[in-house]
């Protein structure tokens, strides 16, 4: 109490205890693991601690450190099949070459938990136990994973956006060493993008683009003394380190709205524009890219010169690509998502307050304005409302 530091830290790599090869819970859930013929890998002990409680014993986790080959060695003694529990932008972002490399190597099939945006597998467990189950039960393999989230978050309602979306599923599709799977994906890409399956694989031949660099966030809930997280190679003791390197670009209502901000810059005066705010996103490269713009006074190229490598990257490949979204769809998307966030959190520690009614009012509160922006013609009212409100607690809220 009343000090400084995280909520709790791992003990340092030693002699005794090498974090690259031990999982947390491993002898408790070895059992399941060879009943269920699959592994549930998560980032963090709470995580794993929900599992259990939600009656599927077989999540284990990394240590306050990235995913080695050496864990999936070990897991591998039990089952071929892994299902990773990590944070879904998270696992978009994990090193996927490496991920490949260790299902041709090992001959191991990585999957990856779908979980609704902003829930992790800990608060699940304690609302939602049967959809926890049933998103295990669904877990997609690590590239349908991927190529999912990219056309999932595409504005599949028009050319032009079918046409970006497919370009950037391909880029992630490239990415996979086999021809054979990158085929089956290219053509599930064209039947959802409305594309002919040859022009895709003309463009799978082509080069890659560049792709933006994207600081890893912190999950909010841990803290430790270990500079890396998600997934690493087995590197002589310095496996805990995040992978470097450009990651694809993952496309999703905050960069669709930083493409408007920056397409629109200075005419967002008296425009549904000016309900694109940092309060609206969550911690991470695109929250600090719109509050670089606002700094900029909406000059893309002064915000790329004025600010770090990783938000100029973002902003440099956003600016070449036009957007043809609805400004009041964008704003609307934003909201839902960040309202939804908050009310998770509520819940949550409504759930450990010792007079949960006091979180009672502002939760219905939420929930009416989500059932606003949810409507076929959302009250951009309901959207105004939340953003008073988000910027009047947003201490309290981060």
């Amino acid at each position: 109490p009343d000090a400084d530091g995280p909520k709790y830290q791992n003990s340092r790599e030693n002699t005794l205890y090498a974090k690259s090869r031990t999982l947390y819970a491993l002898n408790w859930a070895k059992a399941d693991i060879v009943a269920s013929a699959e592994a549930i890998v998560c980032e963090g002990y709470t995580d794993v601690i929900g599992f259990h409680r939600a009656g599927i014993p077989r999540a284990v986790a990394t240590c306050g450190t990235a995913l080695t080959e050496d864990h999936l060695r070990t897991l591998k003694r039990f089952t071929n099949r892994i299902v990773l529990a990590y944070d879904a932008d998270e696992a978009g972002q994990a090193a996927s070459e490496r991920v490949y490399e260790w299902e041709r190597r090992l001959e191991l099939e990585v999957s990856v938990l779908a979980l609704p945006p902003g829930a992790d597998p800990d608060e699940m467990a304690r609302n939602d136990p049967e959809g926890l189950a049933a998103a295990v039960r669904d877990a997609v393999p690590f590239l349908g994973f991927r190529v999912n989230r990219v056309l999932k978050a595409a504005n599949l309602a028009t050319p032009e956006g079918r046409a970006r979306a497919a370009t950037i599923a391909v880029d992630v599709v490239r990415e996979h060493p086999d021809p054979l799977v990158r085929d089956q994906y290219l053509m599930n890409i064209a039947s959802t993008c409305r594309v002919e399956p040859d022009r895709l694989r003309e463009q799978l031949r082509q080069p890659a683009r560049p792709a933006a660099e994207t600081p890893r966030p912190r999950r909010r809930s841990e803290s430790d003394d270990d500079p890396g997280a998600g997934f690493s190679s087995n590197d002589g003791g310095r496996g805990d380190r995040a992978p470097e390197g450009p990651v694809p670009l993952r496309e999703n209502s905050e960069t669709e709205a930083l493409r408007l901000v920056i397409q629109h810059g200075t005419t967002m005066q008296g425009t549904a524009l000016e309900r694109i705010r940092p309060v609206l996103f969550r911690e991470g490269v695109a929250r600090r890219a719109l509050e670089a713009l606002a700094e900029a006074g909406g000059d893309i190229h002064r915000a790329i010169d004025d600010s770090e490598p990783g938000v100029g990257d973002l902003l440099t490949r956003l600016a070449v690509s036009e957007s043809t979204a609805d400004v009041d769809d964008v704003v609307t998307r934003l909201a839902t998502e960040a309202a939804t966030a908050m009310l998770r959190r509520l819940e949550s520690d409504a759930r450990g307050a010792d007079d949960s009614l006091t979180y009672m009012k502002v939760m219905s509160w939420l929930k009416l304005r989500l059932d606003d922006l949810r409507g076929d013609q959302p009250a951009m009212e309901a959207v105004d409302e939340l953003l008073v409100w988000m910027q009047e607690n947003a201490g309290e809220l981060r």
